[in-house]
């Protein structure tokens, strides 16, 4: 492949996947006109250093209205009771933490923790600029606004406290890895640099690698209908390679599940190509190795399960539910209906 048709193709990836994020209404606008100028800015870039695209990891939606309705037999509520509750509405969940609790982000502009067993929040930080990157473990929220990490604890009142710089545009992914904030951006591997301050370094062994899930990462091609080769974890070296089964197409994997499509089916299959099913509309990597969402479905790979959820039911156009990192919501009844996979046994 020449180096035109490479750069053509980190272009339409920009769009592709530009076009598959969901965004808060109130900075729509302002997201479209950054991820058009951070696509001109990968273009020259990939023409200096060969580093490819970047994008912009928007929020999740505000979602769709849905009535209540009896769950069927398949219904989450049914099935995992135990990870779905309902949230004030003017919270909109980012990512699990627990079983119990969810980062938010409660308007007009705060990063908060709810709690679903005491039905309250916690102050986390107010940022002065709206995140355009989050990682969460059970103590920390680290996000990324304008080139900078910031992090914060989530236990305790101490103030958000700056990182430093996260050089370039490219950055895409981060994760928190011990002490470490790690990042990475499309051809350019994957970078650490200690939260108390320092210097980015790459991690050994990372170049042309992304972030799936600290500490695994695999060689995600540019081109969103090519298949990877491999994931690697980053920690020991281990090494899986990836086995699309026969057709199938554009397969994201963490270690042991990948999704994919084969014709217009969607395509959940075992990483080494021992076993595949189509599955409803599901697609994207895996959270946790484990659980894929779509078209109203949530499909547990560990268990062979499927649920059904409200969020996609209204006949409507557009999507009625939204996602964040282990957690798929929608508003009802005036609040907002959350699924919290952390919870799920």
């Amino acid at each position: 492949m020449t180096t035109e048709e490479k750069l053509a193709q980190a272009l339409r990836t920009i769009a592709d996947r530009a076009e598959d994020r969901d965004v808060l209404p109130s900075v729509m606008a302002k997201r479209r006109r950054r991820v058009r100028r951070r696509a001109k800015g990968a273009l020259a870039a990939a023409c200096a250093a060969g580093l490819g695209w970047g994008v912009l990891v928007a929020w999740p939606a505000a979602p769709g209205a849905v009535g209540t309705a009896k769950p069927g037999r398949n219904a989450v509520e049914r099935v995992w009771p135990q990870a779905v509750f309902t949230m004030p509405g003017h919270f909109r969940p980012l990512a699990a933490i627990s079983a119990t609790e969810v980062l938010v982000w409660a308007e007009p502009g705060a990063l908060e923790v709810y709690d679903a067993g005491s039905r309250r929040s916690r102050m986390v930080a107010a940022p002065a600029q709206a995140p355009q990157h989050l990682a969460v473990d059970r103590e920390r929220v680290l996000w990324l606004a304008d080139g900078v990490a910031w992090v914060a604890p989530l236990r305790t009142s101490g103030q958000a406290r700056k990182v430093g710089s996260i050089p370039g545009e490219n950055v895409d992914r981060i994760a928190l890895a011990g002490q470490d904030v790690v990042w990475s951006a499309p051809l350019d591997g994957v970078w650490r640099m200690r939260i108390g301050g320092g210097a980015p370094e790459r991690v050994a062994a990372s170049k042309g690698l992304q972030l799936v899930e600290w500490p695994w990462a695999t060689d995600e091609p540019l081109d969103v209908r090519t298949n990877p080769t491999r994931v690697v974890n980053l920690q020991t070296g281990k090494t899986i390679k990836i086995h699309p089964a026969a057709g199938v197409e554009g397969l994201r994997c963490g270690p042991t599940w990948c999704a994919g499509t084969r014709g217009e089916d969607a395509i959940v299959q075992r990483s080494d190509g021992s076993w595949n099913r189509v599955r409803q509309g599901l697609r994207g990597y895996p959270y946790q190795d484990r659980f894929f969402a779509g078209s109203g479905e949530i499909y547990d790979a560990r268990s062979d399960t499927t649920v059904t959820f409200e969020g996609a039911k209204l006949p409507s156009a557009g999507r009625q539910w939204s996602t964040g990192s282990g957690v798929i919501f929608w508003t009802q009844g005036g609040g907002v209906r959350v699924v919290n996979l952390a919870a799920v046994p």
